[in-house]
């Protein structure tokens, strides 16, 4: 045991000291601060105001729509929940209107949009209210907030126009027109609990990729770790005074090691800048989240089935390690790894939408997938408890036998040298190790 602990010692320490480790653990926070900084601020300077004319030859239904893209920012404020209104990041309109339309009147538009005079002008066919189509003119086309307030404006003066001359008021075509709030409740076996579909959606979805990344990532370092001693000959330094079960076990914990330090100075800082570099995040989010909660079970098995696929997908890359002689080789052999990771994230949906199919009982069942999607179960709805026991039990047994399967491979190719063994030298390998 002390052997296996001065290797996690020294595997941790000189991966620590590395620049590249330094250098992206601080690159990483600094990266996500700025992706979500500078677009609150570069919208905050973006949101002036922009100059529209509104052509159309029906008055009444041209100030309508004044009056709805006048008020755009306020009926946006209104409908939106009080953390997405935001002013700053919404346009202010300065709207004319004119009812003499004519084709010398769209030239002149255009000439005054090519020059900047305006940013748009929206040009409303007589029979708008029939086909409910018009056309857009702007100066930035990219611009989407900007062409989806103008049809919003258009759709609601149409509606209204419409609901109108049927014997409606304004006030109740407004009602009408208004939004629909739709709470959603999730009833399960602790109880019935306030729920919110993008959040039912979206939280197990970020653990999902939280683990499929972290363990992609780290088991790629015990592979190119190994690789890194197998072409330095430091292994057959090593493997004089340690076996190699306790050479990989060492390795495999020492990274694992360093991928949890670097995850838990990211969530550091992540608290430390989310008070101020998270709160255009949250705008963009809105209430999106809200309700959004993870069970106290989710929380206490994180670590165990993160802790299991790593150490599933760390022996295999270990073992591919120990087979190849650089990074060249060991990219060829690396699909036939990753395919159950990519299967994982291919089914997610369908598995967040009814985790208790037929497919998702038998991938949480499955040791190569059963990590991610096991976890993935129980933070939607909590499967039998017979079924987490057993999908640990599954991932338990399969991970000693891939310890044992690969620390064969991994005792015969780490002295291995020159070409890429074949599959049936690998068999003669695990057999006679």
């Amino acid at each position: 045991m002390r052997k296996v602990l001065l290797i996690i010692e020294r595997e941790y320490i000189v991966r620590v000291r590395t620049k590249a480790f330094i250098i992206f653990t601080v690159l990483m926070p600094v990266l996500f601060g700025a992706m979500f900084v500078l677009p609150g601020k570069l919208m905050v300077h973006g949101s002036e105001t922009r100059r529209v004319v509104i052509v159309a030859s029906d008055a009444v239904l041209a100030n309508a729509m004044k009056t709805e893209l006048a008020g755009s920012r306020a009926a946006d404020d209104e409908e939106a929940p009080p953390a997405r209104a935001n002013k700053a990041t919404r346009a202010d309109f300065d709207v004319s209107i004119n009812t003499s339309p004519s084709e010398a009147l769209r030239q002149q538009l255009t000439r005054r949009v090519r020059s900047g005079q305006i940013d748009g002008f929206a040009w409303i066919e007589p029979d708008a209210v029939t086909t409910r189509k018009a056309t857009y003119y702007s100066r930035n086309a990219s611009d989407f907030i900007e062409a989806s307030l103008v049809s919003r404006a258009l759709r609601l003066a149409l509606s209204e126009r419409q609901l109108s001359e049927r014997g409606f008021t304004p006030a109740q075509a407004k009602t009408l027109l208004g939004p629909v709030d739709v709470d959603t409740v999730r009833i399960d076996k602790q109880g019935v609990n306030k729920s919110n579909s993008m959040a039912a959606v979206a939280l197990p979805y970020i653990l999902l990729i939280t683990i499929y990344v972290t363990v992609l990532i780290y088991g790629l370092y015990v592979m190119r770790s190994v690789i890194e001693e197998k072409s330095s000959r430091v292994v057959e330094v090593l493997l004089g005074s340690v076996t190699s079960m306790q050479l990989m076990a060492g390795k495999i914990i020492g990274v694992g090691a360093v991928g949890l330090t670097q995850i838990g100075i990211w969530f550091a800082a992540a608290s430390i800048l989310g008070s101020g570099g998270f709160a255009f995040a949250h705008q963009i989010i809105g209430e999106s989240m809200k309700d959004a909660h993870i069970s106290t079970v989710a929380l206490v098995l994180f670590p165990v089935f993160f802790l299991l696929g790593y150490a599933t997908y760390a022996c295999l890359y270990a073992a591919i390690g120990a087979m190849c002689n650089s990074d060249e080789e060991a990219q060829q052999l690396q699909f036939p790894v990753t395919l159950p990771l990519i299967l994982c994230m291919a089914c997610a949906i369908p598995i967040i939408r009814d985790p208790n199919t037929p497919l998702a009982f038998w991938l949480s069942m499955f040791p190569l997938t059963s990590p991610i999607i096991m976890y993935v179960r129980i933070s939607i709805n909590m499967p039998p408890v017979w079924q987490v026991v057993l999908s640990i039990a599954l991932s338990l047994a399969s991970l000693y036998g891939l310890i044992w399967l690969s620390s064969r491979i991994y005792r015969i190719g780490i002295l291995m040298y020159g070409k890429r063994p074949t599959l049936p030298e690998i068999l003669k390998w695990i057999r006679y190790a």
